[in-house]
Protein backbone atom coordinates (compact mmCIF):
# COMPACT_ATOMS: atom_id res chain seq x y z
CA UNK A 1 0.00 0.00 0.00
CA UNK A 2 2.35 2.19 0.89
CA UNK A 3 4.94 1.50 -2.09
CA UNK A 4 1.46 2.39 -4.54
CA UNK A 5 1.45 5.74 -2.74
CA UNK A 6 5.23 6.28 -3.46
CA UNK A 7 5.19 4.77 -7.30
CA UNK A 8 2.16 7.13 -7.97
CA UNK A 9 4.13 10.21 -6.58
CA UNK A 10 7.13 8.91 -8.76
CA UNK A 11 4.70 8.48 -11.99
CA UNK A 12 4.40 12.36 -11.68
CA UNK A 13 7.56 12.65 -13.19
CA UNK A 14 10.55 15.25 -13.55
CA UNK A 15 8.60 18.30 -14.16
CA UNK A 16 7.82 19.02 -10.67
CA UNK A 17 11.60 19.12 -10.28
CA UNK A 18 12.38 21.06 -13.21
CA UNK A 19 10.51 23.59 -12.01
CA UNK A 20 12.10 23.73 -8.41
CA UNK A 21 15.09 23.69 -9.74
CA UNK A 22 14.35 26.79 -12.63
CA UNK A 23 13.37 28.60 -9.87
CA UNK A 24 16.74 28.04 -7.94
CA UNK A 25 17.99 29.71 -10.99
CA UNK A 26 16.27 32.43 -10.73
CA UNK A 27 16.56 32.92 -7.12
CA UNK A 28 20.09 32.90 -7.82
CA UNK A 29 20.81 35.10 -10.47
CA UNK A 30 18.71 37.42 -8.32
CA UNK A 31 20.83 36.66 -5.56
CA UNK A 32 24.13 37.12 -7.35
CA UNK A 33 22.79 40.66 -9.32
CA UNK A 34 22.01 41.91 -5.81
CA UNK A 35 25.48 40.81 -4.43
CA UNK A 36 27.18 42.64 -6.95
CA UNK A 37 25.33 45.53 -6.26
CA UNK A 38 26.03 45.58 -3.09
CA UNK A 39 29.53 44.70 -2.90
CA UNK A 40 29.91 47.94 -5.07
CA UNK A 41 28.00 49.98 -2.93
CA UNK A 42 30.43 48.68 0.36
CA UNK A 43 33.49 49.40 -1.40
CA UNK A 44 33.09 52.48 -1.56
CA UNK A 45 32.66 53.33 1.62
CA UNK A 46 33.12 50.57 4.07
CA UNK A 47 36.03 52.89 6.03
CA UNK A 48 32.87 54.59 8.00
CA UNK A 49 31.05 51.42 8.64
CA UNK A 50 32.06 49.33 11.69
CA UNK A 51 33.35 46.09 11.62
CA UNK A 52 30.26 44.10 12.91
CA UNK A 53 27.56 45.67 10.29
CA UNK A 54 30.12 45.58 7.67
CA UNK A 55 30.47 41.94 8.11
CA UNK A 56 26.91 41.21 8.51
CA UNK A 57 26.26 43.54 5.03
CA UNK A 58 28.95 41.71 2.87
CA UNK A 59 27.55 37.96 4.09
CA UNK A 60 23.80 38.21 3.66
CA UNK A 61 22.51 35.67 1.22
CA UNK A 62 25.51 34.19 0.32
CA UNK A 63 23.97 30.99 2.67
CA UNK A 64 21.64 30.77 -0.39
CA UNK A 65 24.25 30.44 -2.95
CA UNK A 66 25.78 28.17 -0.68
CA UNK A 67 22.84 26.02 -0.03
CA UNK A 68 21.59 25.84 -3.65
CA UNK A 69 25.71 24.62 -4.71
CA UNK A 70 25.20 21.86 -2.22
CA UNK A 71 21.30 20.70 -2.97
CA UNK A 72 20.81 21.62 -6.68
CA UNK A 73 23.06 18.64 -7.96
CA UNK A 74 20.68 16.22 -5.12
CA UNK A 75 17.56 17.76 -6.66
CA UNK A 76 18.41 16.97 -10.34
CA UNK A 77 19.27 13.40 -9.08
CA UNK A 78 15.84 12.70 -7.79
CA UNK A 79 14.80 13.78 -10.75
CA UNK A 80 16.43 11.93 -12.68
CA UNK A 81 15.31 8.50 -10.60
CA UNK A 82 12.17 9.85 -10.93
CA UNK A 83 12.36 10.04 -14.33
CA UNK A 84 13.99 6.18 -14.96
CA UNK A 85 11.31 5.02 -12.69
CA UNK A 86 8.58 6.34 -14.86
CA UNK A 87 10.60 4.79 -17.68
CA UNK A 88 10.68 1.35 -15.91
CA UNK A 89 7.11 1.36 -15.26
CA UNK A 90 6.34 2.06 -18.40
CA UNK A 91 8.35 -1.33 -19.32
CA UNK A 92 6.25 -3.03 -16.76
CA UNK A 93 2.85 -1.79 -18.01
CA UNK A 94 2.90 -2.30 -21.86
CA UNK A 95 2.44 -5.50 -23.54
CA UNK A 96 5.40 -4.87 -25.94
CA UNK A 97 8.71 -4.17 -25.93
CA UNK A 98 9.72 -0.73 -27.47
CA UNK A 99 13.15 0.81 -27.00
CA UNK A 100 12.01 4.25 -28.36
CA UNK A 101 9.61 5.24 -24.89
CA UNK A 102 12.31 3.67 -22.62
CA UNK A 103 15.38 5.40 -24.02
CA UNK A 104 13.50 8.71 -24.68
CA UNK A 105 12.17 8.46 -20.95
CA UNK A 106 15.73 7.77 -19.75
CA UNK A 107 17.10 11.16 -21.92
CA UNK A 108 14.18 12.73 -20.24
CA UNK A 109 15.30 11.54 -16.63
CA UNK A 110 18.96 12.64 -17.40
CA UNK A 111 17.75 16.20 -18.05
CA UNK A 112 17.35 17.01 -14.53
CA UNK A 113 20.81 16.51 -13.60
CA UNK A 114 21.91 18.30 -16.02
CA UNK A 115 19.98 21.15 -15.05
CA UNK A 116 20.84 20.76 -11.28
CA UNK A 117 24.66 20.95 -12.24
CA UNK A 118 23.51 23.75 -14.81
CA UNK A 119 21.93 25.68 -11.59
CA UNK A 120 24.78 24.52 -9.12
CA UNK A 121 27.86 25.37 -10.71
CA UNK A 122 27.31 29.09 -11.09
CA UNK A 123 26.03 29.05 -7.69
CA UNK A 124 28.86 27.62 -6.15
CA UNK A 125 31.26 29.56 -8.39
CA UNK A 126 29.41 32.78 -7.26
CA UNK A 127 29.68 31.87 -3.75
CA UNK A 128 33.85 31.11 -3.72
CA UNK A 129 34.04 34.78 -5.43
CA UNK A 130 31.92 36.86 -2.72
CA UNK A 131 33.39 34.58 -0.18
CA UNK A 132 36.88 35.90 -1.26
CA UNK A 133 35.52 39.54 -1.51
CA UNK A 134 34.11 39.16 1.89
CA UNK A 135 38.18 38.35 3.27
CA UNK A 136 39.57 41.23 1.26
CA UNK A 137 37.21 43.55 2.41
CA UNK A 138 37.38 42.77 5.80
CA UNK A 139 41.08 42.11 5.61
CA UNK A 140 41.18 46.19 4.46
CA UNK A 141 39.11 47.15 7.39
CA UNK A 142 40.91 45.17 10.00
CA UNK A 143 43.99 46.90 8.40
CA UNK A 144 42.36 49.81 9.20
CA UNK A 145 41.22 49.61 12.65
CA UNK A 146 44.86 48.33 13.55
CA UNK A 147 46.00 51.74 12.17
CA UNK A 148 43.76 53.55 14.28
Amino acid sequence: MLSEKLLSFALVGIDPVLWVLVSMSVIAVGVIIERLLAFGAIQKNYQSIDYYTLRLSLEAHLGILATFGNNAPFIGLFGTVLGIIQAFHMIGSSNAFDVQPIMQGISEALIATATGLFVAIPCVIAYNYFTRRVKVVLTQKEAQLNEA
